[in-house]
């Protein structure tokens, strides 16, 4: 839902409420993004040219992409997403299938998993972590309203807000009066003081953190699904664009907390900061961002770097010879 005009409310026609993940890619798209970029879905809302049925081909592996825009592809045509590169530059022989979703939070992904892509039996399930998605697991409303995971005591999580309501259904609460804006029993200035203090508590990059113990519980609960569905978790973490200008990026902490969280998981993972970098002090003049105007995502260059690099990463790891990765190989070692 993009915003209210003239009494009419406007819909990104790219994506469908969905009552479990709150939003997800709407199948069967053939369009161009604002940047001019194809955009192309499958029936099932993935980003692929080709359908996928539930049961794979005999003898025929498959990995699945889960994520937000990163690994979705934001401001480039399909054929220049990674996961496109990856599944016919690199991986031909296998099924590649990218279920990623923009403007996701880990806990919409995963539930985009266990809703949705395991059903398609993948053997490797890759989830495209970005730094900023840390944050959005905190909340229940961002471009819409989403499910929100809470951490327990002990460690489990409990799913709120969820099944998430409809947006006609949402608008027709606030037309009725059963929904208001506002309308609390204290304060504005309360208010006020309430919400900085509740965004600084979602934000908190500090250990024993809300955000902290939120995504250490969602990676716990993907890797768990994923495995007792006898495939392989992997964790891939996408940098932000700032470690173009600065010797240490700012989201450091985040990115080295959620790959060690990882590998107490077990989980292979794929920090692609370092890749990035050595390719940049190699090649200085290279763009693997877009610019900011037009969408500030992975620019093809980035695109194919991101899929050389998770490619090597499975080989090393000797996640393509078979499904049974029992030997692994944690990047970063």
């Amino acid at each position: 839902m993009k915003r209210l005009e003239d009494g009419k409310v406007r819909f990104d026609k790219r994506f469908v409420h969905d009552e479990f993940a709150g939003w997800k890619n709407a199948p069967n798209i053939q369009t161009e993004d604002m940047f001019g970029s194809s955009i192309r879905t499958n029936s099932h809302g993935m980003r692929n040219d080709r359908e996928f049925s539930f049961k794979p081909e005999k003898g025929k592996q498959r990995l699945l992409i889960i994520g937000d825009s990163y690994s979705f592809g934001h401001g480039v045509s399909n054929e220049d997403t990674f996961a496109y590169m990856l599944g016919n530059e690199y991986l031909p022989e296998w099924d590649v299938m990218n279920m990623a979703v923009s403007a996701t939070g880990t806990d919409q992904e995963i539930i985009m998993y266990e809703k949705y892509g395991e059903k398609f039996q993948p053997d490797i399930v890759l989830l495209g972590f970005y730094v900023l998605d840390f944050n959005r697991n905190t909340f229940s409303f961002r471009d819409y309203a989403k499910p929100m995971f809470v951490p327990r005591q002990d460690g489990s999580l409990e799913l709120t807000h969820s099944p998430v309501i409809s947006p006609k259904d949402l608008i027709n609460e606030y037309q009725s009066g059963k929904r208001q804006i506002g309308g609390w029993h204290y304060s504005y200035a309360y208010a006020a003081f309430r919400k900085v203090f509740t965004t600084h508590t979602k934000r908190d990059r500090s250990e024993g953190s809300l955000p902290r113990r939120t995504l250490s519980g969602i990676m716990e609960r993907f890797a768990k699904r994923v495995r007792n569905n006898g495939a392989t978790p992997i964790f891939v973490i996408f940098p932000i664009r700032d470690i173009i200008e600065k010797e240490i990026s700012k989201y450091e902490v985040i990115e080295k907390f959620a790959e060690s969280e990882a590998k107490r998981l077990g989980m292979p993972v794929l920090r692609l900061e370092p890749l990035f970098r050595q390719h940049l002090a190699q090649f200085p003049d290279s763009s693997l961002w877009r610019p900011r105007k037009i969408g500030g995502h992975l620019s093809t260059t980035g695109n194919h770097l991101a899929a050389q690099s998770i490619h090597e990463f499975l080989k090393a790891n000797n996640l393509l010879d078979t499904p049974d990765a029992t030997t692994i190989v944690n990047a970063g070692k």
